[in-house]
């Protein structure tokens, strides 16, 4: 697990779409694009996470709020361990309570941060749809 580095962007940026592609089939996925993860984590404190030298995912989250906004793992390296590592790296360099938003409908990711130890709060509203808002304390 390192800090995010220039050298990384790239790839980052192909995981990010296909992961979001692959992940969020209920919504229109048409509008993105392999810049958007530049806008998408821009300001945020970024781990990457690497098996030799592929980079398997990214973990980012906005500091200030302690709030963890992207959880992305290649779809060759998903329920290996991978986002576990991840959010307990981000984990150590957050204050608690620590937050983070999920689409009801992603109900994958939903089980997995349960099982992190986050606890639901909060339900709300988004053009998206109806999401939950987890906590770790």
């Amino acid at each position: 697990m390192e800090a995010f580095q220039l050298k990384d962007l790239p790839a980052l940026r192909e995981l990010y779409l296909q992961v979001r592609k692959a992940t969020f089939t209920w919504l229109n996925t048409s509008h993105y694009h392999l810049e958007s993860y530049d806008t998408d984590t821009q300001g945020e404190y970024t781990l990457v996470a690497f098996i030799g030298d592929v980079i398997v995912g990214f973990i980012s989250a906005y500091e200030p709020d302690n709030f963890i906004h992207h959880i992305y793992v290649h779809l060759s390296y998903q329920k290996m361990g991978v986002g576990k590592l991840m959010v307990d790296a981000m984990l150590q360099q957050l204050k608690t309570p620590i937050t983070l938003k999920c689409l009801q409908a992603n109900q994958a990711a939903i089980a997995f941060y349960k099982k992190c130890g986050f606890v639901q709060k909060k339900k709300g509203i988004s053009v998206e749809g109806i999401y939950i808002i987890f906590e770790y304390r």
